[in-house]
């Protein structure tokens, strides 16, 4: 029914389902109910099926999910929708998107789309966060079920997306499947070598600290990066295309051909726009300086939901103004659950006016001294 009241979840065990999807739903307001094969003993998909408004499928392995919705399509509800949040839309192991555009889905009046959160169950908050999302066959009320799970959406604040299957797996080859590629190179080179990577973060500038650190949250998330390159329909292409610049670099390393090497960095540049590139400049400055006045020296604070109260962040500075210590950097984050957290490099971190000021904080404002001095 429409607006809906239920949301069911296919697959609601999964740790995007408990970390992402439920909450979000919960916050509509929406009972959210499930199923999972990890939890024989709940609901079965049918009974999902029959007894929820939108339906979600949250399914891995990838090669699942079409047969998923294919054998649950003769219990399709009127006046509902079937939404799927896999990070591919036309796998090669089985298009999700035919099972979806199923006439039958639309005989019985289920409106059918993807809604893809393009972040990782550790993430704390939605806001600034890409979702992508789209609406698929021509449902008398598709415009009614965009909108109002846009108005949902909006309320977190992240950056909405809205497109084709054939873009969102476009997209996704150069912000999934290529930096998926590049961090397992990656992660083989370096076991191939003689000294720890540890040790080469040592003598690393902060851009390549940056690098690493997004090299190796990708290689965290190990059966993820598995079940997309293996599923997603341009990986095969995009090895193909890495072999020859390979070869083409090899050659010009042999050959000392620097400037060919040089004009290939350059060639990089071109995909993207010099106003973008600028406004990425000045973002990856901040990163890099922040990071390096944190590593020279930083204090964390945290702070519970009570404690965080207008005017803390200014109280808690002027602490550190109070003991004459001079500051590099400030990065204050709220977390989802109302609780915050300071960051505050110093200039002189072993001054022995950094333990006093910090004392002084927990004692007049309460928190937790995570990084001491």
């Amino acid at each position: 029914m429409f607006p809906p009241k239920t949301v069911g979840i296919i697959g609601n065990h999964g740790q995007m389902a408990e970390k992402v999807v439920g909450p979000f739903f919960k916050d509509t307001g929406c009972q959210v109910i499930g199923s999972d094969l990890r939890k024989p003993q709940g609901l079965n998909n049918r009974e999902v099926v029959e007894r929820a408004d939108i339906v979600y499928f949250s399914i891995l392995p990838i090669s699942e999910v079409a047969t998923a919705i294919r054998e649950l399509t003769p219990f399709g509800r009127p006046d509902t929708s079937w939404l799927h949040g896999t990070s591919i839309q036309n796998p090669v192991s089985g298009s999700i998107i035919a099972a979806m555009n199923d006439e039958r889905l639309l005989a019985r009046g289920v409106c059918t789309g993807f809604l893809h959160f393009m972040v990782g169950p550790m993430i704390r908050s939605l806001r600034g966060q890409s979702i992508v999302y789209g609406f698929l066959n021509e449902h008398d009320r598709r415009d009614d079920w965009k909108n109002w799970l846009v108005t949902q959406l909006q309320t977190k604040r992240p950056i909405l997306i809205e497109c084709s299957p054939e873009s969102h797996d476009a997209l996704t080859t150069e912000s999934q499947i290529i930096p998926m590629l590049t961090a397992l190179l990656a992660g083989q080179l370096w076991r191939q070598q003689d000294v720890s990577l540890s040790d080469a973060l040592q003598v690393a500038g902060p851009p390549c600290w940056l690098q690493t650190y997004g090299i190796l949250r990708n290689l965290g998330q190990s059966k993820v990066i598995a079940e997309i390159l293996v599923n997603h329909p341009h990986t095969r292409e995009v090895v193909e295309a890495a072999k020859t610049t390979l070869h083409e670099i090899e050659e010009a390393c042999r050959n000392n051909a620097i400037e060919k090497l040089a004009r290939t960095a350059r060639e990089g540049l071109t995909v993207i726009s010099e106003e973008k590139l600028a406004e990425i400049k000045r973002t990856t400055d901040w990163h890099i300086r922040l990071e390096g006045d944190l590593r020279g020296g930083a204090v964390c604070f945290v702070f519970s939901q009570s404690q965080n109260k207008l005017g803390l962040l200014t109280s808690v500075l002027r602490t550190f103004d109070q003991h004459q210590l001079d500051k590099t950097s400030c990065m204050a984050q709220e977390l989802p659950d109302g609780s915050c957290r300071f960051y505050i490099g110093l200039k002189e971190i072993t001054h022995p006016n950094v333990r006093k000021a910090c004392e002084q904080v927990v004692a007049d404002f309460g928190g937790e001294i995570l990084v001491e001095p």
